[in-house]
């Protein structure tokens, strides 16, 4: 996954990945702490409230479940759009020899996984409302990482 040499996209992929695991883990750490009542206040001194909002949120067990759910529910559709993506490289139905192919690729895969998303997931949990700016600065973020990191994205040699 990581190469030996620092080119400009493994040195950009750490900076993304090092930078997502540190949001991660303050939000981990503050949880336990604040709650998610103190995660909102957060926001709220900061006018980030917009960003995500959770509609009453009480310290049941249940609605802890009901968050999990609803971030597995956008991870399976990651990891759906995933999977088609590689089906249809496997078939040669989608080339990746040029910069343009892969920047097409990327805008379509966040494309889609944003509306399946918006539409599907938030649609089903209707109590949390996420909004369309950290919803697509999210899936940008993931699918940046993929495309400069996994061997999936890799630029394929043209056939001629």
């Amino acid at each position: 996954m990581f190469n030996k040499k620092k080119d400009l996209p493994s040195v950009v992929a750490i900076v993304i990945l090092a930078a997502f695991i540190l949001v991660v883990l303050a939000v981990a750490v503050s949880l336990p702490v604040f709650g998610f009542h103190g995660l909102m206040n957060i926001f709220e001194k900061f006018q980030l409230k917009n960003l995500l909002y959770i509609n009453y949120f009480d310290r049941s067990i249940f609605n802890v479940l009901y968050i999990l759910l609803a971030l597995s529910a956008g991870y399976s559709i990651l990891m759906i759009l995933e999977v088609i993506f590689i089906i249809l490289k496997q078939r040669n139905i989608i080339k990746l020899s040029s910069l343009y192919h892969r920047l097409l690729s990327f805008v379509l895969l966040v494309c889609c996984g944003f509306l399946l998303t918006r539409v599907v997931v938030l649609g089903l949990f209707q109590r949390i409302h996420c909004s369309n700016t950290l919803l697509l600065i999210a899936f940008l973020l993931i699918y940046a990482f993929f495309f400069l990191c996994s061997e999936t994205y890799r630029k394929q040699e043209a056939i001629l």
